[in-house]
C-alpha cells in the first residue's frame, strides 16, 4: 500500500468517523423527541485493486418496520375501543348504577311502590299525591336521559365531522413531506423528514385503520383496512362531511339523503367522483369508525329502549281487556264465543282483536291477532308461526268487522269457523267441532274519566293518550324525551281510583295499573332488547326496566375490559417498537468512545504519514 492510498484511507476514516460523532451527538440531543428514531452510520468500502478504502457514508434509521405496521393497527384499535368506552361510560352514569338513588330502576319502584301504598288505601289524598309525584319523578328521568342519549349522538356526530377535518389535513400534510423525501439524497434530513411522516401516519391510524408499503425512493403508499386508497405518493382522495347540529331521536342515518337526517361521509377521488364512505364500510377501527358505530347503532339502540321503557308504560296503564263469553251458555253445547265490542268510542278504541283456535289434526293452538289498522295496511311478520297478524279496519262496526275476520279465516286456512254479528255489537265465532278456544280484544284507554280499569296515567306532547295502536307506532320515536303525566290527573288525583261517582275506597283501578306493571308479561320489540336486535324479550315492564339497566351496566364493563385489553396490547407493542427505535443514552456513549478511538487512530495515521513525507523531503 502507497503512502497517498494510507493518507487517502485515513482521511476517509476520520470523515466517516466525524460524521457518526456528529450522528451522536444528535441521537443523545434528541433522546425524548417525541417521533425521533435512532440513527447509526454505515459506510460503504470501496476496493481498487488492491487497496480498500472508505468510499461512502449514510445515514440509516434503525427501527423494524413490521412491529411499526403492527403498532399503526394497535393504535387505530386503541383508538375505537378507547372512543367506545368513554361515550358508553358517560351514558352508563346517566343511568346510574343499578339499585342507586337516581337510578332508573330505583325510580321506576319507587314509582310502583307508591301504585302499591295507594292499592292498601285507594282513600289517602297524600297517597294519591305520592303517586302522581314518583310518576311526574320517572317521566322526568326518561326525558333527562333520552336528551342525555341524544347529547351524545350529537357528540358523535361532532367528533366524526373533527376527524374528517383532521384526516383531510394530513394526508395533506403527508404529500408536502412525501415529496420532499423523494426529492432529497439519503442523509441526515431524509432521516428527519422519514420521522416527520411517520408521524404524521401515526396520528392518522388514530382515526383510520392503515396499512402502508414503502418503495424503494422512499415514497409511502397508504390504504384503509377495507382496502381504500388514500395516499400514492401525493393524496388520493379527500373526505366531506355534511355534519348536523343538534340531532334527536327522528334523525337517523340512511343510504337515501332524502331519508337521512344525520351527517355522511363522502369520499371524493382525484377525478371528482364522490361515494358514500359509510355506506360503503371504509371505515373498520378507529375513532371515526367508533363514533359512527356510536351515532347509528349503540345509542340508538339506548333511544329504542328508553322509548319502548315510555311506550310500554303508557300502554299498559291505558289498557282494557273485553273477555268473551262462552255461546251457548250451556257448557254440554258450547260450539263458539260471545265478544260485545259496545263501548264509548269516545273513551276507548279498540286495538286488537285475538282468535285462538284448536287446528284438525289437532295440535298446538293457534292464534289469530287482529290488528286496528287501514284496509290493505301489511304488517311485519313476525317470529311465531303460529300466531298470524292481520290488518282489518275496526271502524266501520261490528257486522264489517265480523265480515273481515271471515275472510281473513277463510283466506288463511281456518276453514270452518263462522263470524257473525247477531245483534247491535256482539260479534260471534262459532265452530261445530268446538275448535274455538278463546276469543279476546285489548282498547286503549283516551280518557282518564273512563269507566274502566285502565287509565292514560303517562301522555305524549300536547297531553295526547299514547295507547300503542298501529298509528301509534310512529310516534314511539322519541316518546321517551316526550313522556309526562297526564294534566287531567294531576288537577284530579281523585281519578287514580276511577271516574267520578267511584267509592273513595275502591282499589279495582289502583289495584290494576300496578299489575299492569309488575306482573302483566308483555312483548317487547326486537329492536330494544337488551340481549341483541335478534333476540325477543318478554317479561314484565318491571323485568324489562331492569334488564336494561343491568345490561348497560354489562355494556359498559365489556368496553372498557376490551379498551383496557387493547391498551395493554398497544402498550406491549410499543415497547418492542421502542427497543430498537429509542435512543440509550448509554449505548449512544458506547459507540462514541468506539468513534472517537478510531478517529483518533486514524488520526495517528495521518500524522506519521506527515512524518514520513516530511523524512522523504529531507533525503
Amino acid at each position: 500500500m502507497g503512502l497517498s492510498t494510507s493518507l487517502n484511507t485515513a482521511i476517509g476514516g476520520l470523515n466517516a468517523a466525524q460524521v457518526g460523532i456528529g450522528i451522536v451527538s444528535q441521537n443523545v440531543a434528541n433522546a425524548g423527541t417525541t417521533g425521533y428514531v435512532r440513527r447509526t452510520v454505515s459506510t460503504a468500502d470501496s476496493l481498487s485493486g488492491l487497496t480498500v478504502g472508505v468510499q461512502s457514508t449514510q445515514v440509516q434509521r434503525l427501527l423494524d418496520k413490521i412491529v411499526q405496521h403492527q403498532l399503526w393497527q394497535e393504535a387505530s384499535g386503541a383508538a375505537y375501543t378507547s372512543t367506545r368506552a368513554n361515550s358508553l361510560s358517560n351514558l352508563d352514569k346517566l343511568y346510574g348504577a343499578p339499585g342507586s338513588a337516581t337510578a332508573l330502576d330505583t325510580i321506576f319502584n319507587k314509582f310502583t311502590g307508591a301504585l302499591q301504598s295507594l292499592q292498601n288505601d285507594p282513600s289517602s289524598y297524600s297517597l294519591r299525591a305520592q303517586v302522581l309525584d314518583n310518576a311526574t319523578q320517572l317521566a322526568r328521568q326518561l326525558n333527562t336521559l333520552s336528551n342525555g342519549v341524544q347529547a351524545l349522538r350529537s357528540q358523535a356526530e361532532s367528533g366524526i365531522a373533527s376527524a374528517v377535518t383532521k384526516v383531510n389535513d394530513l394526508l395533506s400534510a403527508l404529500s408536502k413531506v412525501n415529496t420532499r423525501i423523494v426529492g432529497s439524497p439519503n442523509d441526515s434530513a431524509t432521516a428527519g423528514l422519514k420521522d416527520q411522516r411517520d408521524l404524521i401516519l401515526s396520528e392518522l391510524s388514530q382515526y383510520v385503520d392503515i396499512k402502508t408499503t414503502e418503495d424503494a425512493r422512499g415514497s409511502v403508499s397508504v390504504v384503509t383496512g377495507s382496502g381504500t386508497q388514500l395516499f400514492d405518493g401525493q393524496a388520493a382522495v379527500t373526505f366531506k362531511f355534511d355534519e348536523h347540529a343538534g340531532l334527536g331521536p327522528d334523525d337517523q342515518w340512511d343510504i337515501d339523503p332524502a331519508k337521512r337526517s344525520v351527517g355522511t361521509i363522502k369520499i371524493i377521488d382525484a377525478s371528482g367522483n364522490a361515494s358514500d364512505a359509510i355506506a360503503n364500510r371504509i371505515f373498520r377501527s378507529g375513532e371515526i369508525a367508533a363514533n359512527i358505530e356510536l351515532r347509528d347503532k349503540t345509542l340508538v339502540q339506548a333511544q329504542a329502549q328508553l322509548d319502548e321503557i315510555a311506550a310500554q308504560m303508557s300502554k299498559a296503564l291505558s289498557e282494557n281487556s273485553l273477555p268473551s263469553a262462552a255461546y251457548p251458555p250451556s257448557p254440554a253445547a258450547q260450539t263458539g264465543l260471545d265478544l260485545d265490542l259496545g263501548f264509548d268510542a269516545t273513551k276507548q278504541r279498540l286495538n286488537t282483536l285475538t282468535f285462538d283456535y284448536t287446528p284438525t289434526p289437532p295440535g298446538p293452538t293457534q292464534r289469530f291477532t287482529f290488528v286496528n289498522a287501514p284496509a290493505g295496511t301489511v304488517l311485519p311478520i313476525g317470529s311465531d308461526p303460529s300466531n298470524k297478524t292481520i290488518a282489518i279496519d275496526f271502524s266501520a262496526g261490528p257486522a264489517s268487522v265480523a265480515a273481515q275476520i271471515q275472510n281473513a279465516l277463510d283466506t288463511n286456512g281456518a276453514t270452518g269457523f263462522t263470524v257473525g254479528n247477531p245483534s247491535g255489537s256482539l260479534l260471534r265465532i262459532t265452530e261445530p267441532g268446538g275448535r274455538v278456544a278463546g276469543l279476546g280484544a285489548k282498547t286503549g284507554v283516551l280518557a282518564a274519566d273512563s269507566a274502566t280499569s285502565g287509565m292514560p296515567l303517562f301522555v305524549d306532547a300536547d297531553n295526547k293518550p299514547f295507547i300503542g295502536s298501529y298509528d301509534d307506532a310512529t310516534r314511539k320515536v322519541g316518546l321517551a324525551g316526550r313522556i309526562a303525566v297526564n294534566a287531567d290527573v294531576i288537577r284530579n288525583s281523585a281519578l287514580l281510583v276511577g271516574p267520578a261517582g267511584t267509592a273513595a275506597g275502591d282499589a279495582t283501578r289502583p289495584k290494576a295499573l300496578l299489575e299492569s306493571l309488575t306482573s302483566s308479561v308483555r312483548s317487547f320489540d326486537n329492536s330494544s332488547s337488551p340481549d341483541g336486535a335478534t333476540a325477543s324479550f318478554s317479561g314484565t315492564i318491571t323485568n324489562f326496566v331492569q334488564r336494561v339497566v343491568s345490561s348497560q351496566g354489562q355494556a359498559v364493563e365489556a368496553a372498557k375490559r376490551l379498551d383496557e385489553g387493547q391498551q395493554v396490547a398497544l402498550a406491549s407493542i410499543q415497547s418492542r417498537f421502542q427497543e430498537t427505535s429509542q435512543v440509550n443514552v448509554d449505548q449512544e456513549m458506547s459507540m462514541l468512545i468506539e468513534l472517537q478511538t478510531a478517529y483518533a487512530a486514524n488520526a495517528r495515521i495521518i500524522s506519521t504519514m506527515k512524518e514520513m513525507m516530511d523524512v522523504l523531503m529531507r533525503v
